[in-house]
């Protein structure tokens, strides 16, 4: 399949997750966060175009498990959500036209996306992280809480950057060098000289 009908494959999956959550712009904004980090993440650590397409597309359906369980059982816990989200995935899917091998892959990620041990993949590993993310401005967690998780989950250098840009960065260096002057004022003659401009002195 080309990159051609495998973006429109997801730009398909996409509308029909925000018409699965119609009403619902909280989750809407969930997914949609979810999968640009992950998109962002897969793409600054280079993925092969295969697995990043799985990735965005399980980004897109990560939490579709969460109405069905709160349905049944009154609560979307994360083994909640694990449970029923595969089936809901995988017919939305097959209705789409996805191949059968990459609806498998993204199945099993949302089966497992609240899942932080034995992660397989890349795929696994940046899903989880992006939801973290999202995660962590959503619920308000602290920062040392944050940290923490981040220590002990993350694995990606972007997805480790990404998380220290946004909770705990560090404080910019606004000091001058002690020939701040003389640089500035030979970078303005630089410039005068390549555009031509005489000044009268």
């Amino acid at each position: 399949m080309n990159q051609d009908a495998k973006e429109k494959l997801k730009e398909t999956l996409y509308r029909e997750m925000m018409a699965y959550d119609a009403g619902d712009p909280a989750r809407i904004q969930h997914f949609v966060k979810v999968h640009s980090f992950a998109q962002a993440i897969g793409k600054a650590e280079k993925l092969e175009e295969e697995i990043q397409f799985i990735l965005e597309c399980a980004a897109l359906v990560h939490d579709i498990g969460i109405k069905l369980a709160e349905a049944k059982y009154g609560k979307s816990d994360g083994k909640f959500q694990e449970q029923e989200g595969p089936a809901e995935a995988e017919k939305m899917m097959r209705v789409i036209g996805f191949e059968e091998a990459v609806i498998e892959r993204v199945s099993y990620l949302v089966g497992h996306h609240h899942t932080y041990t034995n992660i397989d993949g890349m795929d696994y590993q940046i899903l989880v992280e992006a939801d973290f993310l999202v995660n962590y401005f959503e619920n308000g967690n602290s920062a040392d809480t944050i940290q923490k998780s981040v220590e002990k989950i993350f694995k990606t250098k972007t997805g480790k950057e990404m998380a220290e840009t946004m909770f705990f960065p560090k404080p910019a260096d606004l000091s001058l060098s002690e020939t701040w002057a003389q640089d500035a004022l030979q970078d303005l003659e630089d410039f005068i000289e390549e555009q031509g401009i005489y000044i009268r002195q």
